[in-house]
């Protein structure tokens, strides 16, 4: 079965339409989870943090 030219680049344009749609609706709820989750950080408490000093001691060769 031959397809016209004009079927082909419809088939085209709406694959690359729905490709940018569906990227462009996972960035920005992408987007707007991470300025969630940066509000909700700023709003906490920074937590402090002491580590332990290790001293390693080894024989030089």
């Amino acid at each position: 079965m031959k397809t016209s030219i004009t079927t082909r680049l419809a088939s085209i344009t709406l694959a690359a339409l729905l490709t940018v749609v569906t990227n462009g609706s996972m960035l920005m709820s992408f987007d707007a989870v991470a300025t969630i989750a940066s509000a909700e950080q700023s709003r906490q408490a920074p937590a402090l943090v002491t580590l332990e000093t290790v001293t390693i001691v080894a024989h030089q060769s």
